[in-house]
């Protein structure tokens, strides 16, 4: 397997370099030669697997062996996702009748961004360890968050040996749990910076400024953590296939589902189409997204036009202008075109939108859905599901929920499975909004709550490239030459 650029400037390169080069020198984002095909047999044989062997089958398709051979990938599997709260790893939940929830809030940091980055943290690991090129002893984790990517980033490489995280993230939009998550560890190789009057898509401008300079890239050797990074989205193909086979066997005789999907930087949504384009059994995808809604827009219209700003609402994780992993489904849309890329992308650079033509418009329409939700549709939904079935939604999960009931008939007939993406008690904000006075009634995670009376240690910053870099020059000179093996504190 090997992979190439959506803009043409990589045209042939291995999984690992994909990995270490998170976005392409060309600024496009790297993506397979060819999609896998899975058949029936295999589908069944798929079927028994737990989570961690499942993720060693659909993964070793997209990684030639003789650079990660598949006892390495089973080993780094089962070592990802033994911290998960549950052998399931990702198990569904029926709502009510053909209405299911994927609940993806198992892991370190209760969010959906576990399960891809748990396995990151084991690759990068790998990869320095025994991988990496020549005279490299470090691997410079840079990142940007709405809330949950910085989180769940530093849960999978904090004290992990000869890696450093700096993870943006924007001052005062995220809630108090989120940034306390990433706030509350004291582990050296860890760096909080919080960017003042920031929204995530300036973090997210500052990341991929850097990943495109090639000389910063090089002399600190870059590491991608946000979805721009393949291993994020083959890692969540892996949910839908076992959701698929966890509702085939407790609903047996239903059809393939329909997945819906809370989308912001369009990762998750995108890595459903994978499984699909894969043989897993969905007949349908819903980009379900917030009063953000570029997505909606661009599928209702053909245009894809950047707002003036990102608004502010109670689904922060999803309070983004720009969804860099469109890319990658546009491309795959345009018949894999690098020519046509180039055209839309130096558009939407330049001018902050483009417009499809009829026929890539007609091409993503028939590949998914998408409604938007505001606000009191938001909160009407985790109040109605609260009441009717005692299951407290968090707002994002409440928004694929609403979207799917907005959407109707247009889903056909079968089950539903809406991606549960975060616990709610990460968002209480929003939980107290929604019900009230019954808030109070609703159990508190502790494991959560505490980590608002601890210290925290951050960094606030300019939202400028240039204060960053200058705080990850000063950090990295101030380092020893060789890095001393860490171990992270419990």
């Amino acid at each position: 397997m090997r992979y190439r650029s959506t803009r043409g400037g990589v045209k042939d390169c291995s999984f690992v370099d994909a990995v270490l080069m998170g976005l392409a020198p060309d600024k496009g984002l790297l993506v397979p030669h060819t999609i896998p095909k899975v058949d029936g047999p295999t589908l069944d044989k798929w079927a028994e697997l737990s989570f961690p062997e499942l993720a060693t089958e659909i993964i070793s398709l997209y990684i030639d062996p003789a650079e990660i051979t598949k006892a390495e990938l089973a080993q780094m599997t089962k070592t990802a996702y033994s911290s998960f709260r549950t052998d399931h790893v990702t198990p569904i939940h029926q709502l009510e009748g053909d209405l299911w929830l994927l609940e993806l809030f198992h892991g370190p940091t209760y969010a959906f961004k576990d399960v891809a980055l748990q396995f990151l943290g084991t690759l990068f690991e790998l990869i320095l360890t025994t991988k990496k090129p020549k005279g490299q002893e470090r691997l410079t984790i840079v990142g940007a968050t709405s809330g949950d990517t910085g989180s769940s980033a530093i849960a999978g490489v904090r004290g992990k040996e000869g890696v450093e995280c700096f993870i943006l993230y924007p001052e005062n939009r995220t809630s108090p749990i989120q940034e306390a998550q990433m706030c509350a560890y004291d582990d050296s190789n860890i760096h909080a910076i919080a960017l003042r009057g920031a929204f995530f898509d300036d973090c997210q401008k500052i990341v991929k400024g850097l990943f495109a300079d090639t000389q910063f890239h090089a002399k600190h050797a870059l590491g991608a953590v946000n979805s721009i990074n393949w291993a994020r989205i083959v890692a969540q193909i892996v949910y839908y296939f076992y959701a698929a086979f966890q509702l085939r066997k407790q609903a047996p005789g239903s059809k393939p589902p329909c997945f819906s999907v809370p989308t912001g930087n369009f990762g998750d949504v995108l890595a459903g189409w994978y499984a699909k384009e894969m043989g897993c059994p969905c007949r349908g995808l819903v980009v379900a997204t917030n009063s953000n809604d570029i997505l909606a827009r661009f599928f209702a219209s053909g245009r894809y036009e950047k707002p003036a700003s990102a608004v502010e609402t109670l689904a922060p994780s999803m309070d983004i202008c720009v969804s860099s992993n469109f890319e990658r489904f546009v491309f795959h849309c345009a018949g894999n075109d690098t020519d046509e890329m180039n055209t839309l992308m130096d558009a939407f650079e330049s001018t902050g939108k483009f417009a499809a033509s009829p026929a890539l418009h007609a091409k993503a329409r028939s590949e998914m859905h998408a409604a938007a939700v505001q606000k009191p549709e938001l909160l009407a939904t985790i109040q109605k599901w609260q009441t009717k079935t005692g299951y407290v939604l968090d707002p994002h999960t409440a928004i694929g929920v609403r979207a799917v009931e907005d959407l109707g008939a247009d889903l056909g007939e079968g089950p539903v499975v809406c991606l549960a993406c975060a616990h709610y008690g990460k968002f209480p904000a929003a939980v107290e909004a929604a019900l009230g006075d019954k808030a109070a009634d609703i159990p508190e995670e502790t494991n959560l709550t505490k980590l608002l009376k601890v210290p925290h240690r951050k960094t606030i910053l300019a939202n400028s490239a240039a204060a960053v870099i200058e705080f990850i020059e000063e950090t990295m000179a101030g380092l020893p030459k060789k890095p001393a093996a860490k171990k992270a504190k419990a």
